[in-house]
């Protein structure tokens, strides 16, 4: 089963949708779309959806009208993207309950930073958290083994603390290289690079060999 963060995309420009999509993939999100608010609208009520990135002027259906429809079943983080470039167009979106609105043109890599930074706002604010013989507290940035404090490098604890709190389900290298190095491009998918399998490597080393499950083509999970 696939469990990778899923990102729905709106928009009825083909060409715009499908480099934001083909971009969203690259970094190792589950990517579905939709060109009409309608069929947007139906995809993101049914479920299995972590995020939406929308449009504001969609045939059959509104941006807007979509996404008051959408708050009134559903808390799905929404990150609005509108050639609107004025105050109150943004103030209107993000009263009708958008979590972010990016004016377009924006690059992918943009998009990005603003995916992640509104996942962690939606994320279950838990301070600490038990998975088998480790503990793992979030606010103060430590970990423990058996009740002993085992010393991790910054790197070695923000691949644990995305992994944890996305437990259950699977995390991509291009999601943990975005988490190692902020702000850069994801890879290139033809890019060989190990620093996210050292990393992996240091944490089993130190946290137990079974805390952490290689998913092969996929990435990596602690299962909750």
């Amino acid at each position: 089963m696939d469990t990778r963060l899923r990102v729905l995309v709106i928009d009825d420009e083909d060409a715009a949708r499908r480099a934001v999509a083909a971009g969203l993939s690259d970094a190792g999100y589950d990517v579905l779309e939709a060109a009409d608010g309608v069929t947007g609208l139906e995809q993101a009520v049914r479920g299995g959806v972590d995020l939406v990135v929308l449009d504001l002027r969609l045939p059959g259906l509104s941006g807007e009208q979509l996404l008051e429809r959408l708050r009134l079943t559903s808390a799905v983080p929404v990150i609005v993207t509108s050639a609107k470039r004025e105050e109150d167009d943004r103030v209107a979106v993000l009263d009708h309950g958008a979590d972010d609105y990016l004016v377009k043109p924006f690059t992918v890599r943009e998009l990005l930073a603003r995916i992640r930074a509104v996942l962690r706002r939606s994320e279950p604010q838990e301070v600490v958290v038990t998975i088998g013989d480790v503990t793992i507290d979030f606010a103060g940035h430590t970990a423990t083994c058996g009740g002993a404090r085992v010393a991790l490098t910054a790197q070695e604890f923000a691949v644990l603390d995305c992994l944890a709190r996305h437990r259950g389900r699977i995390v991509t290298r291009g999601m943990l290289e975005a988490i190692i190095h902020p702000g850069e491009s994801p890879p290139a998918p033809d890019l060989v690079t190990n620093i996210v399998d050292v990393l992996v490597l240091r944490l089993r080393k130190k946290l137990g060999h079974d805390l952490i499950t290689t998913r092969r083509g996929q990435g990596f999970i602690i299962d909750g």
